[in-house]
């Protein structure tokens, strides 16, 4: 196959770079935060702001060129085609010199020395002939340039090119976040769904290749682990007996946590604890990890020794010193004020009713919303004499795995736990922790369990006088939120990512839909049968 890529805003991200562009200009304030059609469309309303505009961009192809960084998942696409043997071609309608640009960068270039330094034309990584990189000084000289080549697909962002005279009859894919026409034939916000349409599912013999290109030992086979519900998982065999883990984890574009390098920080931090997976290796552009093989299932029945030893690991995590936390992102989805939690609740919550599902909104109607109005309410009476508004201070913040519990450990032959799925690790209030692990519907814990729990934690953190206080507000409001999370599966991104890490459940989504509703229902009917209280403090 021959596909065509455009490269500006199609291979190569400039997100961050017009923004700090903007601030070094004075186009901006240093405190502007945006996307790069925000900026666009404020600087477009100024007075001279179509020169303005095209100042920046001639400041950000040029001089500003280095900070770009490749999209997620482009890495692996490129990878996946050179193994296949596809010819690859980038055509790109860049100029000499950008408009207005002080610095007289040239914009080819720098283009070039970006695509050298990021690997382009290495046979070992993208195996891109540099002759096979066209610039092209006009629209419609860019568009001749792709019917002489004769491709089978182009990729681009604009419309506005699959709409060019003289386009040729060719597979027209469109990558955006919203389609802007009907000039094209396919569309996709995301790498991941292009490899899907043009590649075809990532084969485990892909994986193989790709972890071999930052694996330290050769690997003899990679093989697929089923059930595992947040990132793909694989069991790695290396030519020395040595066994990895190998973790793909979604596409950014999909999920713009990151992931990956949570995971990496957090087993690299906790290393010397010996309770997590040792990192290996990874590749930030590939979006794949290597860690340390535990030999271990899950625990199956869960006893007042395996309590104790989520509490030891939390106690472990409380002792690491505040100035080595502070180093620490938040935690996924962090809580670390009243207003934080409320708002994460009601965004669930507006999300969901954006869905064209009858059932889904009589729940929504019948059940949520009115529990959420009583949890409101409980939540303003019992929150302790502090502003809704105001963060947590850093030393009542602890350093949490956030999807905390048996589900995500594996216990060995001598009855030891490791935790492992780190990848949402951060700073967060500890109120979120212990409700977390009380209320996630994978941890099968008999009451017993979980008095042992509270008390043990509460103990933990008995210095923080107002823990019990926020607990008690907010145990409905994340009994809610978890509700919520249960009906993850009728939201786009929430169903690409289950399917990410189980495609063997694409078509079963109308099944999963309806399970994921009896478990939310269920949380509902014990918050209202605990009358809002925490039945285990």
């Amino acid at each position: 196959m021959r596909i065509g890529f455009d490269f500006d805003n199609t291979l190569v991200c400039y997100e961050d770079v017009f923004a700090l562009e903007s601030k070094n200009l004075g186009f901006m304030p240093v405190n502007w935060r945006g996307s790069k059609q925000e900026l666009k469309d404020e600087l477009l309303r100024r007075s001279g702001g179509e020169r303005l505009w095209q100042t920046l961009q001639g400041r950000v192809y040029g001089f500003g060129m280095e900070k770009a960084v490749l999209f997620p998942g482009v890495a692996p696409f490129l990878m996946r085609s050179r193994y296949r043997g596809d010819e690859m071609f980038i055509v790109s309608h860049k100029t000499e010199y950008g408009h207005f640009d002080s610095t007289k960068t040239p914009l080819r270039e720098a283009a070039l020395t970006w695509m050298e330094s990021r690997g382009f034309f290495e046979k070992s990584r993208f195996g891109l002939a540099k002759e096979n990189v066209f610039f092209e000084e006009t629209r419609s000289k860019k568009v001749d340039q792709i019917a002489q080549l004769k491709l089978d697909i182009f990729i681009d962002d604009l419309e506005e090119v699959f709409s060019e005279e003289g386009f040729p009859p060719i597979t027209k894919l469109l990558f955006n976040v919203k389609a802007k026409g009907r000039n094209h034939d396919l569309h996709c916000n995301n790498w991941s769904d292009i490899g899907e349409h043009i590649l075809g599912p990532v084969p485990d013999v892909d994986c193989k290749r790709l972890a071999q290109t930052f694996c330290p030992e050769r690997i003899d086979s990679v093989t697929r682990l089923l059930g595992h519900g947040n990132s793909r998982t694989y069991q790695v065999l290396t030519n020395t007996s040595k066994s990895y883990c190998l973790k793909s984890y979604p596409d950014q574009l999909v999920d713009p946590r990151p992931r990956l390098r949570n995971e990496v920080n957090a087993c690299n931090l906790l290393e010397d604890l010996r309770l997590t997976p040792r990192s290996v290796a990874h590749d930030e552009e590939l979006n794949l990890a290597l860690f340390e093989w535990i030999d271990g299932d899950p625990p199956g029945s869960i006893t007042t020794k395996h309590i104790g030893q989520a509490l030891s690991f939390v106690k472990k995590l409380k002792a690491i010193p505040e100035d080595v936390q502070n180093n620490y992102p938040e935690a996924s989805e962090a809580c670390l004020s009243g207003t934080k939690l409320i708002s994460q609740v009601q965004e669930r919550i507006e999300n969901l009713e954006s869905i064209d599902n009858m059932e889904l909104q009589q729940f929504l109607r019948i059940s949520i919303k009115p529990l959420w109005q009583e949890s409101r309410k409980w939540f303003g009476d019992n929150w302790p004499n502090i502003s809704f508004e105001k963060k947590l201070a850093d030393s009542k913040q602890i350093l949490s795995p956030s999807d905390f519990g048996f589900h995500n450990s594996l216990q060995r032959a001598d009855g030891s736990l490791w935790f492992v799925d780190l990848e949402y690790f951060g700073r967060d209030d500890p109120v979120k922790l212990i409700t977390d692990f009380l209320w996630h519907p994978a941890m099968n814990l008999q009451v017993a369990h979980k008095t042992q729990w509270a008390k043990g934690v509460f103990e933990i953190f008995g210095q923080d006088l107002e823990l019990r206080q926020r607990f008690r507000a907010a145990w409905p409001a994340y009994a809610l939120r978890w509700a919520l999370i249960m009906l993850n599966e009728f939201l786009q991104e929430g169903w690409r990512k289950r399917i990410h890490a189980k495609p063997e459940l694409e078509h079963e989504r109308d099944n999963v839909q309806q399970q994921q509703l009896l478990k939310a229902a269920k949380i509902c009917e014990r918050v209202r049968g605990e009358k809002l209280e925490c039945p285990y403090v």
